[in-house]
């Protein structure tokens, strides 16, 4: 292990024993003599974050307790013996090198809920695909298609990193939906502050907070949204919101639940449709369409087709 390592273990160690520890100048002046001091140190937080509460951490700290015959007054102080053991040569460069990766992909008309190790929770809508990737320095999870809700745990020194093609989602903890429909991605902010930057449109970032909804189109430009956030939200509780959404934002967000696909056709402009129902209503829905508006459904071979009338 580097000295810095080494030292980044020491005074982890100290501070979770003594928190007051980190208010002391002797602490700030290692964190600042070196930019791998406070690297190195924030780096075994990260870890703290991973393992800290896991029943994989519990029995490897009861049994290291156990192999030393050592008699410990709690958890903690186990689990911080484990991350030094973490940090030995093999096991630190092994987490380095090692990082935690998954892959989930939710079947049409299926929702799934998932708990990352580190404690943040991802809600699936149907039809979606999820690639995670972690490391030391970075959580990071390729939106591949669909919508997902995340509810991230903070962690200052650990952005949490959502790509999406036509944007970076940046946050350190926060609660937020993330859209992906056929022309646009839509960032909806139900709390906490994310930063969206467009992959189109190098300079074109924007901080998003709390009660706030936003657009990146396909040349990659930004835009606000004047829709509730809580529309976003809905799937998550069996229903389906569509506030003034054109046909090509109700046929992808319908298609997640049924099987023959259903395509919006004829271009822009379309009917603007607001409206609120239940997951098990979405054929209903459908043949309902032409009476609520001026739209025209159409069944092919391969899909349904939603045109203005």
């Amino acid at each position: 292990m580097s000295d810095a390592t080494t030292q980044a273990a020491a005074w982890f160690l100290r501070i979770r024993s003594d928190a007051s520890l980190a208010q002391q100048p002797e602490f700030s002046g290692w964190l600042a003599a070196d930019p791998a001091n406070a690297e190195e140190y924030h780096a075994f937080e990260a870890l703290w974050n991973d393992f800290g509460n896991t029943r994989q951490t519990e029995a490897l700290a009861g049994a290291m307790e156990r192999q030393h015959g050592e008699r410990r007054s709690g958890l903690r102080r186990g689990a911080c013996a484990l991350l030094l053991m973490l940090a030995s040569a093999a096991g630190w460069l092994g987490y380095r090198q090692s990082p935690q990766t998954l892959a989930v992909q939710t079947p049409i008309g299926e929702r799934q809920q998932i708990t990352l190790r580190d404690g943040s929770e991802l809600q699936l809508n149907a039809a979606t695909e999820i690639a995670v990737h972690y490391s030391w320095r970075q959580r990071h999870v390729d939106l591949r298609q669909g919508e997902a809700m995340f509810d991230v745990a903070r962690n200052p020194y650990r952005p949490f990193v959502i790509d999406s093609s036509l944007a970076q989602i940046t946050v350190r903890g926060t609660r937020f939906v993330v859209n992906r429909l056929p022309d646009r991605l839509r960032v909806s902010v139900d709390h906490g502050l994310v930063e969206v930057a467009s992959t189109q449109q190098p300079g074109e970032t924007w901080q998003v907070g709390a009660g706030q909804v936003i657009e990146v189109d396909r040349a990659g430009h930004l835009h606000r949204v004047d829709i509730a956030v809580g529309n976003a939200l809905a799937f998550t509780r069996g229903n389906l919101v569509f506030e003034d959404a054109d046909l090509g934002e109700i046929a992808a967000s319908l298609s997640r639940y049924r099987q023959r696909p259903i395509q919006a056709t004829g271009g822009y402009p379309t009917p603007r449709i607001s409206a609120v129902l239940q997951l098990s209503d979405v054929e209903d829905f459908i043949h309902a369409l032409p009476n609520i508006a001026p739209v025209k459904v159409n069944e092919t071979a391969q899909h349904t087709e939603l045109s203005r009338r």
